[in-house]
């Protein structure tokens, strides 16, 4: 099976996250998608061609948090006087609000919700149903408050407060680390190299000269060095375990695929848009720990790291094509042949 990038097709633009997972772009395979069809990953056709279901979770929250005042403080800020209800009442506390803006729902609103994020199904009792009101309401009065004083540009984050206790001390630690800093904003010798966040990679692959798979990715920070001929992906990681524990993640979600994937799609913008040709490659987790003292470490992406990862990155997108040629034939954009 021969897979072929179509380079007209490739683009590195910034794409806002709520468009990036939009239904725009489900019809395109991104690294964490492929892991729903990996059999390491518990994967099959049937997941990954049914795409993701929501997740909510604590973690996510604290991950994304740290993301974004790592890599984009200029747009976002912590609400650090509003306290968000813990876990999936969290999660309801935000929808309704956003819906709302601040009054106070129905039943049958607080059970359509429930139902949206599969908390107890949507199938409340009145005493549930009378907790989520109990820990909601003061979250809504309080972010009304807020808002309606609030005079600042950025896109606000609220969380629970243990939440965004450890986001900030992890947000602190990264800031600190100043190996971290000098990898994220690098400086030249003559001219600094091209330092870019949160920024998207899309492109289309030719199967076989019978199909086109459609793929993307998100990076959270890469660089440019065009006096080196360089490039660099980091990779911002949360652990929630000790540093030196990293391993067991790289093994567990597949990372080494993910930074693979990445670079070899910025290798890609590199040549077309930067005309750099053969860049040196170059990897790096940028890990803080969500317990304290929350320790950070750089891991380097080494020569069989990658190998590993580019490796299972053909092997799972060949499972996908095979299962578009042979099962699910409307995922791919088929060649016609005159």
């Amino acid at each position: 099976m021969k897979i072929k990038p179509l380079l007209d097709t490739l683009r590195l633009e910034k794409i806002s996250d709520e468009t990036y997972f939009s239904k725009k772009y489900s019809n395109y395979i991104s690294n964490s998608r492929l892991g729903l069809i990996n059999p390491k990953q518990g994967g099959s056709p049937e997941k990954f061609f049914a795409g993701f279901k929501p997740i909510y979770s604590g973690s996510l929250d604290l991950g994304s948090a740290v993301h974004q005042m790592s890599l984009q403080s200029k747009f976002f800020e912590i609400c650090k006087t509003v306290d968000k209800p813990t876990a999936k009442v969290g999660v309801i506390a935000d929808k309704i609000y956003n819906i709302f803006k601040g009054k106070v729902p129905n039943k049958e609103d607080i059970c359509k919700i429930a139902a949206e994020i599969d908390y107890y199904h949507g199938l409340l009792s009145e005493k549930q149903i009378e907790t989520v009101f109990t820990k909601c309401k003061p979250y809504w009065a309080d972010r009304k408050l807020f808002e309606d004083s609030y005079t600042g540009n950025k896109e606000l984050i609220y969380l629970d407060p243990r939440t965004r206790e450890i986001a900030c001390n992890c947000i602190v630690a990264l800031k600190k680390n100043q190996y971290i800093q000098n990898l994220l904003y690098p400086k030249g010798l003559i001219e600094n190299p091209i330092s870019e966040n949160e920024q998207a990679i899309l492109l289309d692959v030719e199967i076989d000269g019978k199909f086109i798979l459609k793929i993307k990715a998100k990076l959270d920070n890469y660089t440019i060095d065009k006096e080196t001929n360089t490039i660099v992906v980091n990779d911002i990681k949360t652990l929630g375990r000790i540093v030196s524990d990293f391993s067991i993640n790289v093994d567990k979600y597949r990372y080494n695929r993910e930074l693979s994937l990445y670079s070899w799609l910025l290798s890609l913008c590199a040549n077309k848009f930067y005309d750099m040709k053969d860049p040196i490659i170059k990897g790096n987790y940028l890990v803080v720990s969500t317990i304290p003292q929350y320790y950070t470490k750089i891991v380097p992406m080494t020569k069989s790291m990658y190998n590993e990862g580019w490796k299972e990155f053909v092997y799972l997108l060949k499972l996908v094509a095979k299962s578009v040629e042979t099962d699910y034939k409307d995922f791919g954009i088929w060649i016609s042949k005159k």
